[in-house]
């Protein structure tokens, strides 16, 4: 018998570090930052008699203002606080010496607080202007229960296995949201400082059960021959009746053909193994989205107090997801264990997907869940590891890790093209999935061109035309090769380790320089006094055939030009080029992404017996090692941004995420630790 109980609490003080709050523009402090003036100081946010320090005072309402950063920082106070236990009790009991019981329960359960304090005078929108805090409590409740048989026999040269079980779990959540605004008195942030009609409360609810039967039969004949089969089937509370239940299996086999060769194995080839296998498995869907709900009795126009349909649609039909995947492979290793090399291909293949795609609005709803989708994956993978130089006391050991995926979707239901697998939105460009396309597309708009790839140019305003749709597949998001190689460097008690990863093409959307174009910060829109244009415009012919004819605008800051009739100054032509027109080529923003980066390096000394015992403390202290670790030191890059990882939101749908849409965003953080670890 055995059990585990684990506790945490952990405390985070936070910012609005991006783009800040839904509703109101310039409130993240990173948004603000790029957004400044480059002639104002920064850290100037309050006057000398502690009131707010506003560069447009009185020409705009603060509602436009672009917040100071360090106003964000001081005077909005985010955090959040944890607190978790995790536990499980296990018994196994042998029946015989080739039958055993097994039977494990287990728990996890946490409480995360949530909490977001505005402070008075912020610039955000106008009914929280005089403060505003939110409060949210999330509860998780997690156990699960498994009583497992399992079967050891060896039969003259075959090891033989089998296993059978069964498994629940139950997951509950709840949701306490509290929100108000408009504090009564001024700089006491409470909920009793804010009046019944400016406070709103939600609670939220969510139970979902999960039971399957499990299965494993294995067999391996003289360490050489290896089969292992499974099957599982499922039953969710969150599919209908008819189509809660899955079943799911799996085979994979290998074969060491170094043990045939043991006789007449070359002496530079240590072990060789090939392997292949194949899986199927089954995903149910989220709690509640198989009946439609209604949303809360709210006030309408009128005074009129009543409820409506949520805004998402209950699909009564749903069925489980089903991923297939394959894969075959080969291990081998040379030269006494110095040379190693591990080779994968694999497909993975999605079906049914559950998608919530967006609907017209005119069917009454927003979003409905669907199966609708194939998701295609298929790559390789290849490690080689090494020991380039072993001499005396010194050891070098190497591994280079390198692999590559192309995912394509198929069949989305009919009239959908495009699959937004986020709401990620920066400009015109949307983390897509396209139909027969790329699953980790970008979508956006483009100018329009001539058949030789001229800009088509409005013969009246000089500027770039467009037909204002952003549904263009205008990159992938998906890079072409990712991997790493680390390093462990070790003198005798002395070790250096280092990892490299690096990542060669795939799109990265800078949302980060679409922000500070449109703005006029960015260094593209440094030189206002000129602008000019080269291009086409349109000289005749038909819309199927049209004609055009070169043609080239210039355009000065001190001049005035009369367009469509009105007469416009070249300053303010220029900074309609900056601030619309340019960022409706989105790929005016994408990069195709190279990178180099140090992960970790790592320096650690494991002190002697001799060490320890000469400073006296041998009989108490057995082994001392001192490490000394280093994080994001360094990164090679070609795309101007703060930090290629960074993305603009969580997973969408689908589980692309929005990687690849940088907007405002954070770097990873470098970070130096010293540690000593001591046996004793």
């Amino acid at each position: 018998m055995g059990a585990n109980v684990g506790y945490s609490l952990a405390n985070t003080d936070k910012t609005l570090t991006s783009a800040g709050l839904w509703g109101s523009g310039g409130t993240g402090a990173m948004e603000s930052l790029y957004s400044w003036s480059r002639s104002d100081n920064m850290k100037k946010y309050l006057n000398d008699d502690g009131s707010k320090y506003r560069m447009f005072e009185g020409r705009q309402p603060l509602e436009s203002d672009v917040e100071n950063p360090y106003w964000t920082i001081n005077k909005n106070i985010l955090g959040d606080n944890t607190e978790r236990i995790t536990g499980s009790i296990n018994a196994s009991m042998p029946i015989f010496d080739w039958w055993s019981l097994t039977y494990r329960v287990g728990m996890d359960s946490y409480l995360t607080k949530n909490s977001t304090i505005i402070g008075e005078g912020g610039a955000i929108k106008k009914p929280w202007q005089k403060g505003m805090m939110s409060e949210s409590d999330f509860k998780y409740n997690y156990w699960s229960s498994n009583i497992m048989s399992n079967f050891n026999k060896k039969v003259g040269d075959f090891d033989l296995g089998a296993l059978v079980g069964f498994f629940s779990e139950q997951t509950k959540t709840t949701t306490n949201r509290r929100m108000g605004y408009h504090f009564e008195v001024d700089n006491f942030y409470s909920f009793e400082n804010i009046a019944a009609a400016n406070k709103q409360f939600a609670v939220n609810n969510t139970k979902k059960r999960l039971f399957g039967l499990y299965g494993e039969l294995r067999a391996s004949y003289k360490n050489m021959l290896f089969l292992n089969v499974t099957g599982r089937n499922d039953w969710t509370s969150t599919l209908p009746v008819d189509n809660r239940s899955y079943f799911y299996p799996s085979v994979g086999g290998s074969f060491v053909f170094t043990e045939l060769m043991k006789d007449s194995r070359p002496d530079w080839l240590d072990f060789g193994k090939l392997r292949a296998s194949w899986a199927r498995v089954g995903k149910d869907a989220n709690p509640y989205v198989t009946n439609t709900y209604l949303w809360k009795p709210v006030e309408y126009l009128g005074g009129i107090v009543g409820a409506g349909n949520n805004w998402q649609k209950g699909n009564p039909f749903l069925k489980p997801e089903t991923t297939g995947s394959f894969e075959v492979g080969a291990e081998l290793r040379f030269f006494k264990g110095r040379l190693g090399v591990d080779y994968a291909y694999y497909t993975n293949n999605s079906y049914n997907q559950i998608l919530s795609p967006r609907l017209g609005q005119s069917t009454g709803y927003i979003f409905i869940s669907v199966n609708g989708g194939d998701i295609y994956n298929k790559g390789m993978e290849l490690s080689l590891t090494g020991k380039p130089i072993v001499k005396n006391d010194f050891v070098w050991e190497s591994t280079l890790n390198m692999s590559r995926n192309k995912g394509t979707v198929d069949n989305l239901l009919a009239g959908v093209n495009i699959l937004y697998v986020t709401d990620v939105q920066v400009g015109n460009a949307k983390a897509a999935s396209f139909n027969g396309g790329n699953f980790m597309g970008i979508s956006g708009s483009q100018w329009t061109r001539t058949p030789d790839g001229k800009v088509v140019l409005d013969a009246n305003t000089g500027m770039p035309t467009s037909d204002n749709q952003t549904t263009y597949n205008i990159g992938n998001r998906e890079p072409k090769l990712t991997g790493g190689f680390n390093n462990s460097l070790t003198y005798k008690n002395f070790n250096l380790s280092f990892l490299f990863d690096f990542r060669i093409g795939g799109d990265i959307y800078n949302g980060t320089d679409y922000a500070m174009t449109i703005n006029g910060m960015s260094k593209r829109t440094e030189d206002r006094d000129q602008l000019i244009l080269d291009g086409a415009i349109r000289n005749g012919g038909t819309n199927d055939a049209p004609v055009y004819e070169n043609k080239t605008f210039t355009f000065l800051a001190d001049q005035m030009y009369t367009i469509k009739g009105v007469s416009t100054s070249g300053r303010k032509i220029i900074q309609d080029y900056w601030s619309d027109f340019y960022a409706r080529e989105s790929a005016n923003f994408m990069v195709k992404t190279n990178w180099l980066r140090l992960r970790n390096i790592s320096m650690s000394y494991n002190f002697s017996d001799g060490v320890l015992k000469n400073a006296g403390v041998s009989k108490v202290v057995k082994g001392l090692t001192a490490t000394l670790t280093g994080t994001n030191l360094w990164l090679l890059t070609n795309y101007k941004g703060l930090d290629p990882e960074a993305s603009a939101a969580g997973s969408g749908v689908t589980g692309s995420s929005s990687v690849g849409i940088d907007y405002n965003g954070v770097p990873s953080t470098a970070g130096v630790m010293f540690g000593l670890n001591f046996r004793f």
